[in-house]
């Protein structure tokens, strides 16, 4: 596997090689979309989350391998981004996710990474998620979320017309994280984990 260097601290991968080196863990871990959601939760929540914490998290016991580094520096230089790209030009943010061969947008990796940042820090997030204004747009997202039952809410619909709503659910999800990085926004400044 080849490298790019990106900085002067260090090489880092594309998101093709960020794929290919997570697939060979042993135990695995989550992939490219999952992470995507995780870290756009982490960027648009409620509280800041020290990166020691939540790249253990994603890399679980390959977090400190000397291997994982240029995967590691890849990791935070898309928080960074999606950081960025929230606060200063909401309107380029696009979040990456998984497709079929067919182009079908899959949206449960990435919302199942996004439910598991979450609960990091879930204390944070609860007065958030009991406003109704704010708790619909967030639905859309967790309702493609596989991690409670193992069957997402639009499979525990059985309703087609239901079901292809949701389905669509993709094209909203940078509007829905850009109006949750804007409602979150306080609520950062206040909270450092």
């Amino acid at each position: 596997m080849s490298f790019k260097r990106q900085t002067a601290s260090g090489r880092t991968l594309s998101l093709e090689q960020l794929e290919i080196w997570l697939d060979t863990l042993d135990p695995p871990v989550a992939g490219v979309s999952s992470i995507d959601g995780f870290l756009a939760a982490l960027a648009a929540g409620p509280s800041i989350i020290n990166p020691d914490i939540w790249l253990k998290s994603i890399l679980r016991e390959h977090v400190q391998s000397a291997r994982s580094a240029p995967a590691r520096r890849t990791i935070l230089k898309r928080y960074n981004q999606i950081c960025i790209e929230l606060a200063e030009c909401p309107e380029v943010y696009a979040p990456i996710y998984m497709r079929t061969e067919d182009g079908e947008v899959l949206l449960e990796d990435f919302a199942n990474g996004f439910f598991t940042a979450m609960h990091l820090d879930m204390d944070a997030w609860k007065p958030f998620v009991s406003d109704r204004d704010f708790g619909l747009p967030l639905a859309a997202i967790l309702g493609q979320s596989t991690i409670i039952d193992g069957i997402s809410w639009i499979d525990q619909l059985q309703d087609p017309l239901a079901n292809q709503a949701l389905a669509d659910t993709w094209r909203m999800i940078p509007q829905i994280i850009s109006f949750i990085h804007d409602q979150c926004a306080f609520a950062r400044t206040l909270t450092v984990h």
